[in-house]
């Protein structure tokens, strides 16, 4: 699609140890950078390229793309509080009159560039909404199987209008304005989330540097992948910055070799997954946000 010259969208996104970590990260900016007037990237202190990472993309987007440094505060280690202050501190740095927020392992397809575009649209006529919200699309294991049960979001707000007070919550997940839920429309859009499409080393380096920011003890995570209830093999068509990084890994995650994991968590899912699947509803589902009617 031709896409307008302005959007009226500002980009951002924090980072750290992105290479370390085996991030999708370069195709995550990639993926929503057409669509944006700036994007802000959130460099923290690393030791793995990643501000060579974000240097390098800068270069190439012809200075659409501010990078900005940080020093991570490795005290501040309860409930995600660092991970929350640092996407707060990067969204301050918008200055359009919307503010799009992805994930380091979060990437949007090109095909629903027109709806998003549409969505904002929408909602710019509206004083009573907030943002837009999106569908997951969540991979497990490999970028060849989904995996959607209760405790996996199916959506969530990725993109709001800007100097509205709206901040993050909790460690970013999501957002709230003034403690409240967003007022969003749906954007019709995905977002796809590779951040368990990981080899057993990548997974739990990954693990041990979350649980960092939520004071956990890594030692007590689950470092396995298992054969989770919701998975299922994907056949649709994933965005096209994923391409190189996709063929270069091969196709060999199989649920059938993996454990079950029967925990008391797991068995809800079970039965929270076939409840779903007759009555087309999810109990006790988490939202971040309150979908309105569109007008």
């Amino acid at each position: 699609m031709d896409l307008p010259r302005k959007t009226g969208i500002s980009g951002f996104t924090i980072v750290r140890n992105a290479v370390k970590l085996d991030y999708p990260f370069r195709e995550s900016v990639l993926s929503l950078l057409p669509i944006c007037d700036e994007f802000i990237i959130n460099c923290g202190d690393s030791a793995d390229g990643t501000y060579e990472l974000c240097q390098a993309l800068a270069d190439e987007a012809d200075g659409k793309i501010k990078v900005v440094q940080s020093v991570w505060d490795l005290q501040d280690t309860s409930g995600g509080n660092q991970l929350k202050f640092q996407t707060d501190t990067t969204m301050a740095y918008c200055r359009e009159r919307w503010c799009f927020y992805l994930q380091a392992d979060e990437v949007l397809h090109e095909k629903d560039y027109a709806k998003i575009l549409n969505a904002i649209a929408a909602a710019d006529k509206r004083e009573d909404v907030d943002g837009i919200v999106f569908d997951y699309r969540h991979f497990y294991g490999s970028c060849h199987y989904t995996i959607s049960a209760r405790n996996w979001y199916r959506r969530e707000v990725r993109a709001f209008k800007n100097h509205r007070g709206i901040a993050a919550f909790r460690d970013a997940q999501g957002f709230r304005k003034d403690g409240e839920r967003l007022k969003v429309i749906p954007a019709n859009a995905r977002v796809f989330h590779y951040g368990y499409v990981r080899t057993r080393e990548s997974l739990r380096a990954k693990r041990k540097e979350m649980s960092r920011w939520w004071g956990e003890d890594p030692g007590l995570k689950d470092q396995e992948l298992h054969r989770l209830v919701g998975l299922r093999r994907f056949s649709g068509k994933h965005p096209k910055v994923m391409k190189e990084r996709i063929d270069g890994v091969p196709d060999d995650f199989d649920p059938r070799n993996y454990p079950r994991k029967w925990d008391r968590k797991e068995i809800k899912n079970l039965l929270t997954y076939a409840w779903e699947k007759i009555f087309r509803f999810r109990i006790g589902e988490f939202r971040n946000y309150e979908l309105l009617k569109q007008t």
